[in-house]
C-alpha cells in the first residue's frame, strides 16, 4: 500500500487513514448498503452517457451536421469534463463532498432529459453536452473520495473499485440499451429520452443517501484552512505526482485501446475475407464484449491493491497489458481466434487498475487538498488521456500495411512501460520515506 504522506511512519499512516474513515475498524451491513446505493445511482444516471454516439447517424442527417459539428457536440461533454475537474472539484476541500455529488447527479440527470427535449442544432447540443460533462465529474470524482472515507485502507481499494466499475457498467450498457431501444422506437429522441430516466432514480437514491449522517458528514471536513480553489501543492510531492502520472498514462493506454482495437479487429476480419460493413459490426460488437470484462476487472484490481499493495498491483496490471499491446499488431494475419483471445486479455487489464490510482491520490493527499489532488489527477488524466489516441491515428496515417498495425500497439505498449518507470520510481521514492 502507498504510505500517506501526513506521516512517515506506516502505522501512523494507517491510524490517520482510520481515523477518516470514521474510525470504523470494520466494515458494517450498513456501508455496504451505502456503498450499494452509491453505485447503483453513478450505474443508473450513465445509462444515456453514450446515448449521443448511438444516435449520432440520425441527428446528423436531422440536423443537417458535417464531421466537424458532429466532433465539436461530443467534445463539448470533454470540455465540461475538464473545467469541472479544475474549477469545482476543488470546492470539495472546503464544501461538503455530499453536496457536489448531489449537484453533480442532478445536473447529469438533468441535462440528459432536456437534451432529446430541447437541442435542435449544434449550439444547444454543444451546450447541454458541456453540462452532463460538468456533472459527470462532479458525481464520479466524489464519489470516489466519499468512498475513500467510508472505507478503512482494508477494504478501501474494493470500494472505490465497485463505485468504478458502476461507472464503466453504465458507460457500456448505454451502448447496448440505446441500441435496443432505436430498434424499438420510431425516433432518436423517444429512445434517448428513454435512457435518460433512469438517471431520475439514480437522483431519487442519492437524495435518500442525504438522511444518512455519516454520508454528509466526515472529521475531515471540519477543519477547512484553504478557500476551495485550486491548490496547486500536490504537485511539489513527488510521490502524489508521480501516481498522477502513472494515472494519465493507464489513461492514455485504455483511450488508445478503446479507439483503435475495433478497427484492428476490423482490418483483421477484412483479411479474412469479410466485406467493410459486416467486418466493422462484428468488430464493434466483439470490442464492446472486450470491453465490458473491465467492470469486473476494476472490482479484481481494487481488491488486489488492498491485498498486495497498490504499487505491486499496478506494476503487474502494466505488465501484462503493455505485452498485449506489443503483440497485438503481430496478430493480424493470423488465425483471427488469436486476436480476440488477446482481446479479452487486453480489455481486462486496460481497465483493472482504474481503481487503484484514485484510492491512492485519496491515500497520499493532506486531507484538505484532497480535492485539488483529485481535480489535477482528472485534468492531467484527461489531456495526456486525449492527446495519445491521436497521436496514435497520426502513426497509422505515416504508415502502411500491417506494419502500421504494429508500430500503433507498440506505441501502446511504450504508454504502458513508462507506467511501469513511473511505479517503480514511486516504490523508491515511497521506500526511501519510510526509511527516513
Amino acid at each position: 500500500m502507498f504510505p500517506s504522506n501526513r506521516s512517515d511512519s506506516p502505522e501512523s499512516a494507517e491510524k490517520n487513514r482510520s481515523d477518516i474513515a470514521h474510525g470504523a475498524a470494520q466494515t458494517s451491513w450498513v456501508d455496504v448498503a451505502w456503498l450499494a446505493a452509491m453505485s447503483s445511482s453513478l450505474f443508473l444516471v450513465l445509462l444515456s452517457s453514450s446515448s449521443y454516439v448511438a444516435s449520432l447517424p440520425f441527428i446528423r442527417v436531422e440536423w443537417g451536421l458535417n464531421n466537424t459539428q458532429s466532433g465539436v457536440a461530443f467534445s463539448a461533454y470533454l470540455a465540461g469534463y475538464a473545467a469541472s475537474s479544475l474549477l469545482i472539484i476543488p470546492f470539495t476541500d472546503r464544501f461538503r463532498p455530499f453536496a457536489i455529488m448531489l449537484a453533480g447527479i442532478s445536473l447529469t440527470a438533468i441535462s440528459g432529459v432536456l437534451f432529446p427535449l430541447l437541442a435542435e442544432g449544434l449550439w444547444t447540443a454543444s451546450a447541454l453536452r458541456f453540462l452532463y460533462g460538468v456533472g459527470h465529474v462532479c458525481v464520479y470524482i466524489t464519489g470516489i473520495r466519499l468512498a475513500s472515507l467510508r472505507f478503512s485502507a482494508r477494504g478501501r481499494g474494493l470500494a472505490v473499485g465497485v463505485f468504478v466499475s458502476s461507472g464503466y457498467a453504465g458507460t457500456t450498457v448505454s451502448y447496448v440499451l440505446m441500441g435496443i431501444l432505436l430498434d424499438l422506437f420510431g425516433s432518436w429522441e423517444s429512445a434517448y429520452l428513454a435512457t435518460t430516466l433512469p438517471g431520475l432514480v439514480g437522483v431519487a437514491i442519492t437524495l435518500l443517501l442525504a438522511f444518512e449522517r455519516r454520508t454528509v458528514v466526515s472529521r475531515s471536513e471540519r477543519t477547512t484552512p484553504i478557500a476551495g480553489w485550486l491548490s496547486l501543492a500536490p504537485l511539489r510531492d513527488r510521490r502524489l505526482m508521480l501516481v498522477i502520472m502513472a494515472y494519465a498514462l493507464h489513461t492514455a493506454e485504455l483511450f488508445v485501446a478503446r479507439l483503435w482495437l475495433p478497427l484492428l479487429l476490423g482490418a483483421a476480419l477484412m483479411m479474412g475475407g469479410l466485406d467493410s460493413d459486416n467486418a466493422a459490426s462484428r468488430a464493434a460488437t466483439l470490442a464492446g464484449l472486450m470491453f465490458m470484462t473491465g467492470i469486473f476487472a476494476v472490482l479484481l484490481g481494487g481488491w488486489t491493491s488492498d491485498r498486495i499493495g497498490r504499487i505491486r498491483s499496478a506494476l503487474w496490471i502494466f505488465a501484462v497489458s503493455g505485452t498485449c499491446s506489443f503483440l497485438a499488431g503481430w496478430l493480424v494475419g493470423l488465425p483471427f481466434t488469436y486476436l480476440v483471445a488477446l482481446g479479452f486479455l487486453y480489455g481486462f487489464f486496460t481497465a483493472a487498475d482504474s481503481a487503484i490510482y484514485s484510492t491512492a491520490v485519496t491515500e497520499l493527499a493532506p486531507r484538505n487538498l484532497v480535492g485539488s489532488a483529485q481535480a489535477l489527477q482528472s485534468f492531467i488524466g484527461f489531456v495526456v488521456g486525449t492527446g495519445a489516441p491521436v497521436l496514435a491515428g497520426s502513426i497509422l496515417d505515416l504508415s502502411s500495411g500491417q506494419s502500421a498495425w504494429i508500430l500503433v500497439f507498440s506505441f501502446n505498449g511504450m504508454l504502458a512501460a513508462a507506467g511501469i518507470a513511473c511505479l517503480l520510481w514511486l516504490q523508491r521514492v515511497s521506500a526511501l520515506r519510510v526509511s527516513t
